[in-house]
């Protein structure tokens, strides 16, 4: 996986670098920030998480490049919910742009203590349901939309 500084723009889908914000691409390379977060945040994120639109596919799992032996766990379950984790990315409408994170993200947080952005668990928390026609009008409105091409980046 790519390493993004929290809130750069991500690249790493070329066609959308301009409406894309980073949020939890890390690498143990790289300090990141740590803290507590709200348990209503958290499962809002677990709920966006769990079967996520998005407008590229990609193949594979990433590992958790944290964890220092086993590469981190496939999957987080919370309050019922279960999350396929290093296989995909969760966009996130926000004011003026849509913020992009790995679904590792839950797994950075529970396991690492990794703190996203405040705007980003700002966004969160208003984020319309996953897939709903709120959200697909939202992540539309911010310059995104579904692509039948694989253009991404590395």
């Amino acid at each position: 996986m790519s390493f993004f500084q929290d809130l750069a723009p991500c690249s790493y889908f070329e066609r959308w670098e301009s409406s894309l914000l980073a949020v939890g691409w890390l690498d143990s390379g790289h300090a990141f920030t740590k803290g507590a977060v709200g348990e209503e945040f958290f499962a809002a994120l677990i709920r966006l998480c769990v079967q996520p639109w998005a407008p590229a596919v990609f193949a594979g799992r990433h590992p958790c490049p944290l964890c220092r032996f086993t590469g981190g766990p496939g999957s987080v379950t919370y309050q019922g919910m279960t999350v396929s984790i290093g296989e995909a990315n969760v966009f996130v409408p926000g004011l003026a742009r849509v913020y992009v994170a790995p679904t590792m993200i839950a797994h950075y947080i529970d396991a690492h203590e990794y703190a996203p952005p405040m705007v980003f668990q700002d966004a969160v928390l208003r984020c319309p349901e996953m897939r709903s026609m709120a959200y697909l009008k939202a992540i539309k409105a911010l310059g995104l939309k579904r692509d039948t091409t694989m253009d991404v980046g590395p």
